[in-house]
């Protein structure tokens, strides 16, 4: 099991990385006003750039009008402008993030798949993002996403966000869920307990 584990956790932070990585890729490509000419061409400038990421502009196109577009944009801090402009602490809380993930995962993960996979998101995630952060001091966000019913503009996030949380929301629910278990498994304790010395 413990194999079977270790290569869902590698491919799965692989794939999340790898799609992380080329959809911001497109996003600038096909978002950005210099987005044209030769993809090939654009793909080797676009990996030259270091701490100097020339795309600051972009345009927007609706997916589902008016709930999900497609918005060009980039960020030197966390979502709601939490430590905006510290792109290097970030990128060194997301490292000790990604090893915190990697060394839970070895205690924990091992024995459970629906933990690999939770896990295998939130750290495929966090080095997506740190990438960024370490190569280009921004992080390439892309979708934009207005929440019916309260009318809220969710601010733009990328895919590594998005499988992040989707990992953390499942670590949420299996520590919730093993806390119910548990407070369960303590009250019928203390009811047999009680019947006993009844």
């Amino acid at each position: 099991m413990a194999r079977r584990n270790l290569r869902v956790f590698s491919t799965l932070t692989v794939v999340v990385l790898v799609a992380d990585q080329l959809a911001k890729l497109l996003a600038v490509y096909c978002l950005t006003f210099q987005g044209g000419g030769a993809f090939l061409a654009f793909t080797a400038s676009y990996y030259s750039h270091f701490w100097n990421f020339p795309y600051t502009r972009g345009s927007s196109v609706a997916v589902w009008e008016p709930w999900v577009k497609l918005s060009f944009t980039t960020n030197t801090g966390m979502a709601w402008g939490m430590l905006h402009g510290y792109p290097l602490l970030l990128s060194f809380v997301s490292l000790v993030l990604s090893i915190a993930i990697w060394m839970i995962w070895r205690r924990y993960g091992t024995r459970s798949l629906y933990l690999t996979i939770a896990l295998g998101l939130v750290l495929g995630g966090a080095i997506g993002n740190m990438i960024d952060r370490f190569r280009l001091q921004v992080v390439v966000d892309f979708i934009d996403v207005l929440i019916p019913v309260v009318n809220y503009d969710f601010p733009v996030f990328n895919i590594a966000d998005s499988c992040a949380s989707v990992g953390t929301v499942m670590i949420a629910a299996y520590l919730l869920a093993r806390d119910l278990r548990l407070i369960r498994r303590q009250s019928a304790t203390r009811y047999d307990l009680t019947n006993y010395y009844l």
